[in-house]
């Protein structure tokens, strides 16, 4: 067994760039090799490095908390300096959890299948895929039980026992006993095991899967590591192979413009309609505050009223004692109860994963602290999913790079979207917008112009009538079970609408959405709230009255 010395070397000889001067970095640097050298996670970097350097030719990103670690910068897994962008590396390794680092690495999405392979070339028979165990849901469960009561062919979606002649006592106690089993199995997206003896061919499948699930590894203690794809760095690395994410300038006028006016479709993972009200309402300047709004606008620990709080008064000030990223949370226990951010970092777990007991020390250790009140309502939040600084600075440099290539080299752009990108807009939004670039695309009605009578009309005030191609749609659910419609429309060339339907809106049942409603402005973007809506089909729109 090699010693603590020796084990420091042979991290050290791996090393991919220089360790920088200055007491942070050797301060922090001396924190990581003991952290890892008393839980024993040598080898488990050692494997990571060597997965790298079989995909020198691939550029790769990490995904999640790697990010947070100074070791990981230095030998190359990440190009995230943990000092540099102040993040702690409680969130990634943890003397009190007995569970390894995660380490989630994004490849460019047509690259995914040649890295796992080359993975299992060079580890044959110590290396799987992992798979995915389907459980039974509420509905899945009813459809089953129907079809064990002897229902065949399809069942319509909200169908009742009583509906379709079944024993409705007999049916839902089937369906209790399904709920939670497995279903079905499949393979993981992206997660590989590895094993330090080689398996015995029985257990792993032709195709290299093998019957465990990410859970099980876990328990196992067996090494995993998530080779992922991202379509969103294929794009980027289609239009510039040889710049690195970290190498873009971190502010640039143009980049910076475009983002303000919500100018973002096609800039994959940073296109969404609240992605595009967001960069409006926070007029973001560098690549920190598209950092930033990607923690903002993905599903993180913010409540809703935060969140509105924000989109009303853009500034630091506003969110300084907020939790954005997960490491906020850790910074706000260890400073409100005096503990380390190891200690800090497990109650922040507790509070995301409703570990009661857990949170009753906590909340016995606050005692009758001022800032009691505050504190767990904040902590609070973290039931829902969280995004930390690590994982929020590569996925913002990602959008940042994105957008500065749209600003600057358009044309490529759209190229490598519509050769790589999948977004959540219809296929012809893509289209047309590449269109407009001169870029010769599939045969669309776009190329013929908008159909008549699209666009907005005011009629009296801020009252106005519309119509316009769907682009978008959403169908939300709030508190109170109150239901809400988001549609994005397209009025012409690179003109889009936003519109709210107070009511389940089926929009993904026609093509053209018309009606009425009041335009309302905030945080530097216009909507229309409407007050009816109506939904045609292309077929309807060109034969029917067409107006408003």
């Amino acid at each position: 067994m090699a010693t603590d010395l020796e084990n420091i070397q042979r991290l050290l000889d791996r090393f991919k760039r220089p360790i920088p001067s200055g007491d942070d970095y050797q301060t922090r640097l001396a924190e990581e090799f003991e952290l890892i050298l008393s839980q024993r996670f040598t080898d488990y970097f050692l494997q990571i490095c060597d997965i790298i350097d079989l995909t020198t030719d691939f550029t790769h990103m990490t995904r999640g908390s790697a990010g947070s670690s100074l070791v990981c910068y230095l030998l190359g897994i990440t190009d995230v300096d943990p000092i540099k962008w102040n993040i702690p590396v409680a969130r990634f390794m943890n003397p009190l959890r007995d569970d390894l680092p995660d380490v989630d690495i994004d490849f460019e999405h047509h690259r995914q299948t040649e890295v796992m392979e080359r993975i299992f070339r060079k580890w044959p028979g110590k290396t799987a895929r992992l798979s995915n165990y389907v459980t039974y849901k509420e509905k899945s469960a009813r459809r089953e039980a129907a079809k064990r009561l002897g229902v065949t062919g399809n069942l319509p979606r909200n169908f009742t026992y009583e509906s379709i002649g079944v024993d409705a006592k007999e049916a839902k106690r089937i369906e209790r006993k399904l709920i939670g089993k497995k279903r079905a199995i499949s393979k993981h997206c992206g997660g590989i095991v590895m094993f330090t003896r080689q398996l015995p061919k029985s257990l792993i499948s032709q195709d290299n899967q093998i019957l465990l699930d990410k859970h099980e590894v876990e328990d196992l203690e067996h090494l995993k590591v998530d080779i992922l794809a991202n379509r969103g760095l294929s794009q980027l690395m289609d239009i510039d192979p040889d710049t690195a994410l970290a190498d873009y300038p971190a502010y640039d006028d143009r980049t910076a413009a475009l983002l303000a006016r919500g100018d973002v479709l096609g800039v994959t993972q940073g296109e969404s309609p609240a992605m595009r009200r967001l960069f409006r309402a926070i007029q973001p300047t560098s690549v920190y505050d598209c950092v930033f709004a990607t923690a903002m606008i993905r599903p993180v620990a913010m409540s809703g009223r935060q969140k509105a709080a924000m989109f009303q008064d853009w500034s630091q000030e506003v969110v300084q004692d907020s939790i954005v990223f997960e490491d906020d949370a850790i910074d706000i226990i260890s400073n409100i109860i005096g503990v380390d951010m190891y200690e800090a970092d497990m109650y922040r777990r507790a509070f995301a994963k409703k570990n009661d007991e857990k949170i009753l020390e906590f909340v016995e250790r606050l005692g009758n602290n001022p800032r009691k009140a505050e504190a767990m309502a904040a902590l609070q939040e973290l039931s829902g999913f969280g995004l930390c600084r690590a994982h929020a600075v590569n996925l913002g440099r990602l959008i940042w790079a994105l957008a500065y290539q749209k600003a600057h080299n358009p044309e490529a752009f759209w190229r490598a979207n519509l050769k790589h990108c999948q977004g959540s807009y219809k296929p012809w939004v893509y289209q047309c917008e590449a269109h407009r670039q001169g870029i010769e695309c599939k045969p669309g009605w776009w190329q013929q112009g908008f159909p008549q009578n699209m666009g907005v009309r005011q009629l009296w005030l801020e009252r106005v009538e519309f119509a316009g191609v769907i682009a978008n749609g959403r169908v939300f659910r709030g508190k109170h079970n109150r239901w809400v419609t988001f549609l994005t429309l397209g009025v012409g060339y690179g003109e889009y609408i936003d519109i709210t339907v107070a009511r389940p809106f089926a929009y993904r049942d026609g093509d053209i959405v018309s009606g009425q409603g009041q335009i309302r402005h905030q945080n530097n973007s216009d909507y229309i709230q409407c007050s009816d809506a109506r939904l045609w089909t292309w077929k309807t729109w060109k034969t029917q009255d067409q107006s408003y």
